[in-house]
Parts: structure tokens; sequence; C-alpha cells
């Protein structure tokens, strides 16, 4: 029996998967049903207080176009505060997104939800997402929201039910921890709804449910989770609310917004313990719904690429240049980057972008992929081509521009490939010796009157070009290799003048077959196609690189599991051949081709399951470029993957002696232990080696040199080892036939070419985390260029940098115009990817009058002081900082 008072909050809500075992459409049509009776039953039930629907904002959209007559009556209980949306658009996986993505998904959530007239919901309600990053909590605050529900990524041996969940800058969030049994479900899934509202068997069963909540926590108020996958709203509910009042006299029972329930528990917030980071334990509890469910890290790897990129796209291109755009004279309507976004975040929701759902659902996500990108490139074909096409109308002339656009705010200087087209009629050309070959001869020069050597990589002839919609010209298009300088989010202009004589560059990077090095790095391409790196500034040498681990699978989307009798195949032993396909005065090129027979499939029979004899030779390419003055290996990758049920992951042997190692996440890195906790060899599930990082995973030793492995795109699992040679592990993709709910079906087996873009870098001891976002945000984004004739006294524009922020570890997120349409205001995020106090010099194009400190809903927070043309950002360690500057 319960003597002592406490107070009890019961939730009534739904969690609402938009896609998964099916379709959207099929879930649709279920959630128009579930929306019509529970509007019905609110209207009618005026004791029924409130109806939590599940924290997104969709469920408005997806109802309004088939129920578009029942606007008014949904939108008087929403602003009645009867039903509660938002703060989501949808419900996203966290491990798998940019932090962007996650802040414009609450943002529209926001907006959403305050043009039906409502409140958005302030509770960070991520209750079936698969682990949950290190910055959630600071996110959270960003939106005034100070409470948080969650339970995968946790445990009732080692969290009680109330903690606080704090970031690494120590924002905090007051937060719930579902039960490990049956999770946001439990109330609802519980045998209490089954017996007879007088019946013995019904007190006992609520006062057994309602002591086991009272006991996982010290802090004596209880949460009845009655709001399990896809329920329709229970008619019952307010006579069981009598019913536990009757029952627990010595309680109070609340059905409201469990908002209220947190505004009580910030009494009780200075004995709460403290979970910090990352919360990403396998489950120990045997019982349903806990699983941190690890391997959709790995699932269905193209749609995790698409997704890079649509993210890349939009925050590293679009936005920036639609901010250049506007100060050229060209106004993009803002509608297009919002219709974009949303086509992006529609493929957001943990079933979706995890690739744990049927086939059908990630078809539909690839039409949504491609309308977020061809919105994207549009605009940034508009832009890019809208400064230049006033010099190339009617221009004749044989000299021609490349001018080539950096849309990130810090200078480069690397080496680009680039496209130059020329008409077919080029006047100066040159052929070696008895006319082999016909190549335009041309020389580069830059602002400056530079002569820049460049290697052609690639010549097309007869190459037909479409300008402004319309097929206009034919033209001879030649990729080249040249070491560029443009400036910080701006442009840069080299001129292309014809050359009279052979315009050849004998002096070449490489002096070797299969060796070559520059100012930082001596790379070795070994006889089976393995890489050793010299970092010739710290002199340690990293051997064995690039080999490849092949094992079998006989999961699904959401974890991988080898079959009893697997078999490993190690591409150590596999044929391969070694080719030296450029080599340039400041590039060189490596191309290799190794030929790994592994089994083709997976033989299920009668006495079990096993990989199957009958074999496949899986074809994987590498291109592995080394670049002048560059501090990294750049490689790229294709696999022609013909096997099925399988997995394969790339092998860095970093001989690092250390037991951490480091990945990133949005806003942030984290440090995590080599291998894994053997003590959860019991567990209902056990820790497994691969776990998250957001492209970027590493090991430092003591002096802090060390070797990590940047991706550009897709690649969201790793495993840091505690072997003996301390290896780095990369899942690439794994191949599955098995689909939820289904016979199986083929999608998860992502047969075809697959491929892959990522560096290696060897560290130096004054490496920082914010230069490894850097690099990233460089092979990602790349740069763009266009060609055009001009006239032959054309003078070539100095270089123009619209925004530069100058810090070794404070990162730009995102530059951007404001939600609010404002004119000539600029939003910047930044994030100090350090533990450090840091400062950032923000340089801007024109003079500033106003800079003002917002949230991440563009919120007011407070002025900032800025001089002319800059403004110094002061941060503390990892600290995200949103800056609305008005000129």
């Amino acid at each position: 029996m319960i003597n002592k008072q406490f107070a009890i909050y019961y939730f009534s809500g739904t969690h609402w998967d938009r896609e998964w075992y099916q379709s959207f459409q099929g879930f649709r049509y279920r959630l128009v049903e579930m929306m019509n009776e529970m509007i019905e039953v609110l209207e009618n039930t005026p004791d029924f207080k409130v109806f939590h629907f599940d924290g997104q904002s969709i469920i408005l959209e997806d109802y309004m176009r088939i129920e578009p007559q029942n606007r008014d009556r949904l939108q008087q209980l929403i602003k009645e505060g009867r039903i509660l949306v938002g703060p989501w658009y949808v419900m996203p996986d966290e491990f798998l997104l940019s932090g962007e993505s996650l802040i414009r998904n609450l943002m529209t959530g926001h907006k959403i939800t305050s043009e039906w007239g409502g409140s958005p919901w302030k509770y960070g309600y991520i209750c079936d997402i698969f682990g949950h990053i290190a910055q959630m909590p600071q996110i959270f605050k960003g939106f005034g929201i100070d409470f948080a529900l969650l339970g995968r990524g946790t445990n009732e041996h080692n969290c009680p039910a109330h903690f606080l969940w704090e970031s690494p800058d120590g924002s905090n969030c007051i937060t719930f921890k579902l039960p490990d049994k049956n999770g946001y479900g439990c109330f609802s899934a519980s045998p209490i709804f089954e017996k007879q509202e007088d019946s013995e068997e019904l007190k006992q069963l609520l006062e057994e449910h309602i002591e086991g909540e009272l006991n996982r926590s010290d802090i004596p108020i209880v949460l009845l989770m009655d709001g399990t996958d896809h329920q329709h709203i229970r008619l019952k509910t307010p006579d069981y609310i009598d019913k536990i009042r009757e029952l627990f006299p010595q309680a109070e029972v609340f059905h409201d917004n469990i908002e209220r329930m947190g505004e009580k528990l910030k009494e009780y917030s200075n004995v709460m313990p403290v979970k910090k980071g990352e919360l990403n334990e396998t489950a120990k509890a045997k019982g349903g719904y806990l699983h941190l469910i690890t391997h959709t890290l790995s699932s269905r790897y193209p749609i995790k690429k698409n997704n890079d990129e649509c993210q890349t796209l939009l925050e590293k291109w679009v936005e920036p240049l639609v901010v250049m755009a506007q100060e050229n004279g060209l106004c993009i309507q803002k509608t297009y980057v919002d219709e974009a976004y949303k086509f992006l975040i529609q493929n957001h929701p943990h079933d979706s972008i995890c690739g744990c759902s049927i086939d059908q659902v990630h078809k539909d996500m690839e039409y949504r992929f491609n309308q977020s990108e061809q919105i994207s490139e549009q605009l940034i074909s508009a832009i890019i081509n809208h400064e230049k096409c006033k010099h190339s109308k009617e221009n004749t002339s044989n000299m021609r521009v490349l001018s080539i656009f950096n849309p990130l705010p810090f200078p480069r200087r690397e080496v680009i490939a680039l496209e130059i087209d020329f008409n077919t009629d080029y006047p100066t050309r040159y052929q070696e010796p008895f006319g082999y070959e016909t190549i335009n001869s041309f020389k580069v020069y830059d602002v400056k009157g530079n002569e820049i050597p460049y290697g052609i990589v690639e010549k097309k002839k007869n190459y037909r070009i479409r300008r402004y919609n319309q097929f206009v010209e034919w033209a001879d298009v030649y990729k080249i290799s040249m070491e560029i300088d443009v400036p910080a989010m701006g442009v840069a202009e080299y001129k292309i003048e014809p050359f009279n004589e052979a315009s050849r560059y004998l002096d070449v990077l490489c002096k070797n077959n299969n060796q070559v090095e520059n100012e930082y790095i001596k790379l070795t391409v070994n006889d089976n196609g393995t890489l050793n790196i010299l970092d010739k500034i710290s002199g340690k040498s990293y051997k064995q690189l690039l080999s490849y681990l092949d094992d079998g699978e006989i999961g699904d989307g959401w974890y991988h599991v080898s079959p009893l009798q697997n078999r490993i195949v190690n591409s150590l032993g596999a044929p391969c051949t070694i080719e030296l396909v450029e080599n340039g005065p400041s590039r060189t090129v490596f191309r290799i081709v190794k030929y790994m027979t592994v089994p083709e499939c997976m033989h299920y029979h009668n006495n079990g399951i096993d990989r199957s004899d009958e074999a496949a030779k899986m074809e994987i390419t590498s291109w592995v470029g080394l670049s002048k003055e560059a501090s990294y290996v750049d490689v790229e990758t294709i696999v022609k993957n013909i096997a099925r049920d399988h997995r394969l992951r790339l092998a860095l042997p970093t001989n690092v002696d250390s037991d951490k190692y480091f990945v990133n996440q949005p806003f942030a890195f984290v440090e995590r232990n080599t291998g894994i906790n053997y003590d959860t060899q019991e567990w209902k599930e056990c820790e497994v080696p691969e776990k998250q990082m957001g492209g970027i995973v590493g090991k430092r030793s003591m002096d802090g040199s060390g070797l990590a492995f940047i991706s550009a795109y897709g690649l969201h699992e790793c495993a840091g080892l505690d072997d003996e040679n301390q290896s780095i592990l990369v899942t690439l993709f794994r191949s599955f036939g098995k689909t939820t709910r289904t016979n199986g079906e083929d999608g998860g087996q992502i047969l075809g070419d697959l491929s892959f873009k990522y560096c290696i870098v060897p560290l130096q001891k004054d490496t920082t985390y914010g230069q490894l976002i850097k690099m990233q945000d460089c092979i990602q984004t790349g740069v763009r260029s266009v060609s055009f004739r001009v006239a032959e006294d054309y003078m070539l524009a100095n270089h123009k940098s619209y925004f530069m922020v100058e810090s070794e570890n404070i990162c730009t997120s995102i530059i951007k115009r404001p939600e609010n349409g404002k004119k000539n205001v600029v939003i910047i995020r930044l994030c100090n990817m350090s533990s450090d106090v840091s400062t950032a010099k923000l340089k801007c194009f024109k003079q500033i009058v106003k800079a003002e400190e917002v949230n991440m809903n563009e919120n007011y927070i407070a002025d900032i002081r800025f001089e002319q043309n800059y403004v110094n950002i002061t941060m503390s360690g990892w600290k995200i900082r949103t800056i609305s500057l008005e000129f």
C-alpha cells in the first residue's frame, strides 16, 4: 500500500509513425480515421482534458489534404490547448542528421503550430529515437524547451525516472526516462484496460504499476504513459482517471499538458542526478521496447548519402548564395528554399532516414530527395550564372574567364578539378610530333597576373552545352586540376588566354610509379593495394591503410547480425591493379582496382544458415589523390555490389597507442572508449563495436599525433577497436533482404554501384576539431565554377568576400536570410568546437547597423557590440550562438 503523498500525471497521446511497415499512404488512411474520432471525442467529452500528438506537426498537413472541411474544428481544439502539436515537424533521428536539419525541423514545427493558432508544445519529446546526441539539450534550450522525454540509450539499473541531461556546454533539460518495459506505451500495454472498472484485479494492477513507477525515482512524481504506436484516443480515459483518484486519495492526479509536470519537477532539480553527453547505452533488461538499435546507422547507404548531399546543398550552397545574390540584384523567393527543406525533412522521421522500413517507404524517399536536390541545383545555377551571363552574351572573343565560387566563410587554397568549355573552333592548339592528338593550348592567370600551372584530367569533344534552358552551342569541355585561391564566402576570377605554343607542364608532382609526396605527406601505394602514409611533420608512419573486411548478414534495417557459421573475407589477399591516372604539376592520382571474391549470398537450408559456396567477384575501384600543399590523402571509391546478404567495412590500422577514439556529432565531438564492455554479454542487447559518427572518426596518441578519417557523405557507422593494430573500422554498407512484417524484399540489398568520398588525415598536436570540421566542409562542398567569354580588354575582378569567420575553434553552421523575411538582415550560426573559451572575428562585406544575439528560433535575446564591419564573438566551450546582423 502506498502511504506517502505524491503526484500522478496521466499522459494521453499516440506515437504516430508517418511511414514504416506501411507506406505513407497506408498510415495516413489510419491517421484520418484516428483524427476524425479524436475530434469527435474531444468535442463531446469536456472531461477529456488534453491529447498529446507525438510532438509532431506534419500530421496537420497530412490530415488537411484529406479532410479540409474539418480545419475549423481541429484549429479550435488546438487553440484551446486540448490537442498539443509541435515542437517538431517530424520526429527525426538524431545521429544521422546535421544540426541544421534538427533546428530547421523544430523551426518548422513551431511555425506550423503558430499558424494554427496554438502554442508549440515546449517538450523535447523524443520517445522513439535510436540514441541521442550530446548537444540535444542545448538545441532544445535554443527553442525555450526545458524538458525532455526519452527511453532508448538509457537503462533503469543506472538511470532513475527523473534526471538532468546535460550538453557539453552545460545546458541541461529536466528529463523523464521512460520505463524499460514498453516505454512510451508502458501504461497502454498493461493489462489494466482489460479488467472491469470495479474489480479487485484492476485495483491491484493499478497499485502495482504506480508503485513501480514511484520506485524508479526518489522524486514523488509519476507519469502514466498512455500513448503507444498509432493508438486511437481512449474514450474512457476520464473514467480511469476518476478511478485512480478514488484508489489513491493521497495523490494529486492530473490529466494535463505534461509541461505542468516539468514545471513541478523544477522544484526537485537540485537533487536530480546528472547524465552528460550522448545517450547510447544498449538495453540490459528483458521486455519490450527498450533497444538502442545501433545498426540503422549503416542501413540503406544510398539514402544516407542522398540526405547528406541534400543537406550540404541547402546549408553550404543555397542559403549563403541567396544572401550573395540579394546583394547582386537577384532576389530568390524564400518559398523555394522552404519547399526544398520540406521535401528533405519529410525524409527525416526515424523509421525513414534510418532505413528500417519497407521498400516502398524508401522508394518514396527517393522522390523527395530528388525534389529537394533539383530545387537546390536550380537555385545555385540561377545565382552563379546571373552575374556572369551579361559578359558572355554576343561575345565572340577567344578570351575566357573562369569564375570560382566558395560558399564557406573562410579562404581556401587547394587543388580543385574544374571544367572549362571552349568553342569547338578554338584557335590555338598543339599536337605532339606527327599529330597524334589535338589539344587546346591555353594559359591560366590569376588576378595578380601570375601564371597557374594546371594538369588536364579529361577532355570531351563536341559536347552539347545547355544555357538558359535551351541548347545553344557545342563545346569542347576540358577538366583541369589547378591550385586555386578563393576568398571567404566569395568569388575569384581566373583568366584563360589562348597560347600560340604548346602549353605543357613537365614538372609533375609524382616522380615514381607508386609513390608521391608533397610538403606534408609521403604516400606509397603497396603491391596489395593498401596505402602507407608518412607524416613528414611528426615523422609518424601509418601502414596498410585501405583494406576491406566482408562478413555475412542475416539481419535487417535495424540490426547487423552475422550467421553463427560466418566467414570473414579480408581483401589483403585479393588481386589488384595499380594505375597512375593523373600526374600534373599540382596533383597526382592513382587508381587501385581490387577484385574481392566474396560469397554470393546467404544460404538458408534445413540444417542452418551459412554463407554460400558460390562466389561473386566484387570490384572495388579507388582513386587515391595527393595534391600540392594538402595535409591529407583524398579517396573516391566505387564498389560494384553484386553480392547479397553481406557487410563491407573499410579497415584503417592506426597503431595509435590510446584506449580512446573520437567522432563528430551535430555541434560537438565526443570521445569514446575503444572496444566494447564485455560485461554486457548477457544483456538483452549486448554492446557492439559499431557506433555513430558524423563522418569524422579518429585516434590520437598522448603527444597529439594520430590519424583521422573524414567522409563527405553517407558514412555514419564506425568502430574503434582495441585490437593489436588499434584499428578504426568504417562500415561502408550492409546488404540485407529482410524488412519488417514482410516475407522479405530486395531493396535493402542495394545492388549496383555504390560510391564513397573521403580523406585520410594525419593529425598534428595542434590540429583542432574545428580544423577537421572545416576539412569536412571543404570535401563536402567543393567549389562551383562557370567559364564564359569576355572581351579582350576584360579586367579580372578583385577577390570579393561577403563574410569571413576567423577562428581556429569556432565553426560556422549556416549563413542565411532570416525566417521573418526582413530585408538587409543575415543570420549566422556559430559553434565552438572545443572545450576552451574562444573568440571569432566575424568580418562583413559592408557596414553593420545592428547586431543581435537571437535564439535558434531567431527570437531576440540581446544586443551585441559591433564595429563598422565586424563583430567579435566570444564563446564558452561547445557553445552554439546565433547572430543576427542588419546592414
